[in-house]
């Protein structure tokens, strides 16, 4: 009786200092985190450029939002070098301040995230905060095709985990510079079932004799219906690329053909319907 007394005095002693050395570990690794919570050398100027996306109609639809960085020394707006690891709490900070009458004439905003920021265990208080801020326009996530293919196994199996949670009737999800290669399909192809729109990059399905095509846009796209998936085109700058998505019936395309990103503000010919 002795010895089973001072096995469970023992056990419960491990168990107390291996629980303790857990939260010790979540409590570093939640304040070291790095791109979430941590705002340290994001102190340059950032604002949204909204790029237009239009209909077959030729009606805009809504915008995605591109975030951009203010160069210093070079007196310009380019891509944040750490966009990756930009922290959530600053993209708060810089969709406050688009103006709301832009919001207010638009159907669908599109924010790109990152698998690590859609990941992250605040994304679904991040959702709702964007919502009421948007009010009624439709919210969509975008997550890079890329940024997928370089997440481990288990980033991907927390996204898969979050989508499927996920309300997609307040938010909808977008994977965009989707390609022509079977890798691509593969890799994509256990999110099909969460996700409600893939965006085709236009030009990875351009024939050339030194282009190899594994699925055309409309095999991804006969793909794509089975899961209820509406298929986009992005980086449209040509009519026949134009004809293309025409003939495909694919109805929402972006690219130059239909505008450049610009800066969001209200006096902007972003805020207008063209």
């Amino acid at each position: 009786m002795t010895d089973l007394i001072i096995l469970l005095w023992w056990t419960f002693v491990w168990f107390t200092v291996i629980c303790i050395g857990l939260c010790i570990s979540a409590y570093f690794r939640y304040r070291l985190k790095t791109g979430i919570d941590d705002e340290h050398g994001f102190v340059n100027k950032y604002e949204y450029f909204g790029q237009p996306i239009y209909d077959h109609e030729g009606k805009l639809h809504g915008y995605e939002l591109l975030l951009r960085e203010f160069n210093q020394r070079k007196k310009r707006w380019q891509l944040p070098k750490d966009v990756a690891d930009f922290p959530l709490s600053k993209v708060v900070y810089t969709i406050r301040q688009i103006d709301p009458q832009i919001i207010d004439n638009i159907q669908m905003l599109a924010l790109n995230m990152t698998v690590s920021q859609i990941t992250d265990f605040r994304a679904a208080y991040f959702f709702k905060w964007v919502r009421g801020v948007i009010n009624n326009q439709q919210l969509t996530i975008e997550v890079d095709a890329a940024d997928i293919r370089r997440a481990s196994p288990y980033k991907r199996w927390q996204m898969r985990s979050l989508l499927k949670k996920l309300d997609h009737t307040t938010v909808k999800v977008t994977i965009e510079d989707v390609d022509s290669t079977q890798r691509t399909y593969v890799m994509l192809r256990p999110f099909l079932p969460y996700i409600d729109y893939l965006k085709f990059n236009i030009n990875s399905f351009e024939k050339s004799a030194n282009h190899w095509i594994d699925i055309t846009l409309a095999q991804w796209q006969r793909r794509a219906e089975k899961y209820g998936i509406v298929a986009t085109v992005s980086k449209v700058e040509e009519a026949d690329q134009v004809q293309l998505a025409d003939q495909l019936g694919i109805s929402l395309r972006q690219g130059y053909a239909y505008g450049q990103p610009d800066r969001v503000q209200a006096e902007s010919k972003l805020a207008k319907e063209k």
